[in-house]
């Protein structure tokens, strides 16, 4: 059926032949004529009716539905048989009394948020004859714990299932081949999610805040995993990238404070701010080579983290990349290394001992600040570094040795900032 029965406009009322509507007065299961408004309700559904196609499509009632609803294959209006063809935009929209409801297997469509707000609603089976799930068409559905979603579906549309608080678990059809934004945010119950193996993209908050869930496949042809589509799923404990992903978006396990297992693939070439930020049970962190670019802040306060292989060829290590990881111990950088970002180990107390690769120019403000166990710092190319007067902590400036490279002593004791360190030794 076309789009005009669902977005139920006045100039397409125009073109119907006969309009129908219910009256309060009439006993249930009565009909009536009203040519002006072309509705009818017949057992307490009220329907949007197309006479010349002999359709008709349920939208909203005056009074919200309440208690099981049964919508019939067919109905009967003055001697006229109607197939029920569609659920309209918002039709059940806010009937939080509604429990039930009982699809018929001819429907092909349903609108926009026909069912958002149906917090009483538990379960639901789709008729095999849909193929597609609009936007927000079960949000904010919290008592939802079963759907039954036929391999007819297609395409999904935004937030289909966001909020639906008692969800547990789902599986994806064979046909979807893109995991729509905000299709599971905030779905704190779900713990089983099947993806189908077609799959190629996960969208922006995808699966926020989905607080109960553990574990999760992704397939292997999935390119794109969107910015914060594991956000705040604080009980998965390990994810594995497929080789398929080449960037590693914004925020995409931020929060995922459960998460012990980390496994990024060769195919890797960057890695988005706060991607991993306070993923507090990481132990280790491998980071392939291919790696080319970090984002600010991609591991900060990963407050379990002693040990991290950085990438060879990385030039960068950005601002507040490692801010917060208090139990990183000892770090090696990599020949390659140009430049190491502002607080990007700020807060680092259990590191120790740092050694500056010749590559190394320059070192932010505060990069190793409030690093009070850090008291060896060994630098291995004969001229100094760019430091500012708070690249490292008080302490480690009075306290750490500073290990140089044999006659280049009057480098650093010329430049005004390494020459705050009290004990610079020339090594053997």
């Amino acid at each position: 059926m076309g789009k005009n029965i669902f977005s139920i406009k006045k100039t397409t009322i125009a073109r119907w032949t006969l309009a129908i509507c219910f009256f309060a007065f009439l006993p249930l299961g009565a009909s009536a004529i009203d040519i002006k408004k072309g509705k009818t309700v017949v057992d307490g559904i009220c329907y949007m009716v197309n006479v010349k196609k002999e359709v008709a499509v349920v939208v909203k009632n005056e009074v919200p539905y309440s208690g099981d609803i049964v919508i019939p294959e067919k109905v009967e209006v003055d001697s006229l048989t109607l197939y029920v063809e569609g659920i309209g935009a918002e039709a059940f929209e806010n009937s939080t009394g509604m429990t039930s409801i009982s699809l018929p297997r001819g429907l092909t469509r349903i609108g926009l948020r026909a069912f958002a707000g149906c917090s009483s609603l538990t379960e639901i089976t789709l008729p095999k004859t849909i193929d597609e799930l609009p936007s927000q068409v079960f949000v904010g559905c919290s008592s939802l714990t079963d759907v039954n979603l036929p391999q007819s579906i297609r395409k999904m549309g935004l937030s289909v299932f966001k909020d639906c608080k008692s969800l547990e678990t789902i599986d994806i059809p064979n046909g979807i081949t893109s995991l729509p934004r905000s299709t599971f945010e905030e779905c704190s119950n779900l713990k089983n999610v099947s993806l189908p193996t077609g799959m190629t993209s996960i969208d922006d908050d995808a699966f926020k805040n989905c607080t109960s869930l553990e574990e999760i496949e992704i397939p292997t042809g999935v390119k794109k995993i969107g910015s914060e589509a594991f956000k705040g799923c604080s009980s998965l404990k390990s994810f594995t990238f497929p080789s398929s992903v080449s960037k590693i978006s914004n925020s995409v396990l931020e929060e995922c404070s459960s998460l012990e297992e980390l496994h990024l693939p060769n195919s890797v070439s960057k890695i988005g701010n706060d991607a991993f930020r306070s993923c507090s049970s990481l132990d280790s962190l491998y980071l392939p080579n291919s790696v080319k670019e970090i984002g600010n802040s991609a591991f900060r306060d990963c407050s379990n983290l002693r040990h991290v292989t950085i990438p060879n060829g990385l030039l960068v290590l950005p601002n507040d990349v490692f801010h917060g990881c208090t139990n990183l111990g000892k770090i090696e950088f990599p020949s390659s290394l140009r430049e190491i970002g502002s607080s990007a180990f700020e807060g680092c107390s259990g590191l120790v001992s740092v050694t500056l690769p010749t590559s190394i120019k320059e070192i932010g403000a505060s990069a190793f600040a409030d690093c009070n166990g850090l008291l060896e710092v060994n630098v291995l190319g004969a001229a100094p570094p760019k430091i500012n007067s708070n690249s490292f902590s008080k302490t480690t400036f009075r306290e750490a040795s500073v290990n140089i490279r044999k006659g280049s002593l009057g480098n650093f004791q010329i430049n005004k900032q390494w020459a705050k360190f009290l004990d610079l030794i020339e090594r053997e």
